[in-house]
């Protein structure tokens, strides 16, 4: 493990540490592909896009050092993300399971999870939601639906986020503060964006297939997903957002002509590996997840008819699902994953969120058969399926 510059060490040899093992409530702790993450900090910064940059000022002249943030990015564009500065971290590879079973999760705390609207909610809007597109107009939007139950007494934020990294090893795990004690946990498949000195990298996913448990009928799902004229269309938009923006950010932007299959353990997506070179050093990992989120992948396009149809067909507020979390050295350097498959836990409640990406061809009882699926990685975590 290493000690990030500029910031003060957690006590004791990083090499001996398991950041896991030092969480404590309040921390912010996340394990993806740039590495392990774990930092701890006292001060609170709340930040717009507008706002960042003259925050994060003003904090270093403040502390006299320019300093780490982590944090989240609600779904809401424009909303406000809520920030920690991070006096202190401890930095490593990615992390693995651990020899020792995490077992338990919610059982015993709480009640079963139960659905905030009946099952006809659901694909009624998603109905609706296919009256409104036009060549014109609206062209994809993605619908969610969420679970919740009461708690019992709090959970072991430590021990469901080593469940979710035992389960999920190519994920985003994280771990990140909210206000009044809230956590949002998490096992993301997808890379907002990830910023290493000059390269800006994102990897968008879109069009999706649930997995199998039978082989055979797995491959075929995967074949079908990528023979699908409606998921490849779906999978487009996302990628030219994407593209487009950072096109203005980048030099020598390569995008692949056609998308790639990814899998985790309850699903298949299609996958397009986005890469270029910051056109200004001073354009930060933070200015990046700003300017791409949403994309098309948690949102719809275009960006605000499918917001405004969001607000109106969905019957509970997201809050931070579909955002992004993440963090950002002193250097600019940082990795954003989109936070998906995760849940917003308080002491004595935790809310789930899925959602599919609704376009013209779209079934509403598959889509629905879809968050059921993509509600497996969370569930999964809190032992609940």
């Amino acid at each position: 493990m290493t000690i990030q510059a500029n910031e003060r060490p957690l006590p004791g040899p990083a090499w001996l540490r398991d950041p896991i093992a030092e969480y404590r409530p309040g921390d912010f702790l996340m394990s993806g592909t740039a590495g392990s993450i774990l930092g701890r900090g006292s001060r609170r910064l709340r930040m717009t896009a507008d706002t960042a940059r003259k925050e994060l000022a003003d904090h270093c002249a403040a502390t006299s050092q320019p300093s780490a943030i982590a944090g989240v990015l609600p779904f809401r564009p424009g909303g406000m993300g809520e920030f920690i500065a991070l006096d202190s971290t401890l930095r490593g590879p990615r992390l693995r399971a651990g020899t020792a079973p995490h077992e338990g999760g919610i059982a015993g705390h709480g009640a079963a999870m139960a659905a905030d609207s009946p099952d006809h909610h659901y694909t009624t809007a998603v109905a609706k939601a296919l009256k409104k597109f036009s060549p014109e107009g609206l062209q994809k939007v993605v619908l969610a639906r969420s679970l919740r139950t009461s708690l019992a007494s709090p959970l072991d934020i430590a021990e469901l986020f080593a469940r979710l990294v035992g389960q999920n090893p190519s994920a985003y795990v994280f771990a990140a503060p909210l206000p009044e004690g809230r956590t949002l946990v998490g096992a993301s498949p997808e890379l907002l964006v990830r910023r290493s000195g000059s390269r800006a990298i994102s990897n968008p996913l879109a069009g999706s297939m649930p997995r199998c448990a039978d082989s055979a009928a797995d491959q075929a799902n995967a074949r079908k997903l990528l023979g699908s004229s409606k998921d490849l269309r779906e999978h487009a938009i996302v990628v030219d957002m994407v593209a487009e923006v950072l096109s203005g950010l980048c030099t020598g932007l390569r995008v692949p002509a056609t998308p790639e299959l990814v899998r985790t353990g309850s699903m298949w997506h299609l996958s397009t590996h986005i890469e270029g070179r910051l056109r200004e050093e001073e354009t930060t990992s933070l200015d990046l997840a700003f300017a791409l989120h949403p994309t098309p992948a948690v949102c719809g396009w275009p960006t605000e008819a499918a917001c405004s149809l969001i607000e109106e067909l969905e019957e509970t507020s997201r809050g931070f699902y579909a955002g992004a979390v993440g963090w950002m050295d002193a250097q600019g350097d940082g990795e954003w994953a989109v936070s998906i498959r995760c849940a917003e836990i308080a002491s004595d409640e935790l809310r789930v969120h899925a959602g599919a990406g609704i376009v013209p061809g779209s079934d509403p009882e598959l889509e629905h058969a879809e968050t059921e699926a993509k509600f497996r990685t969370i569930l999964a975590g809190l032992g609940v399926c």
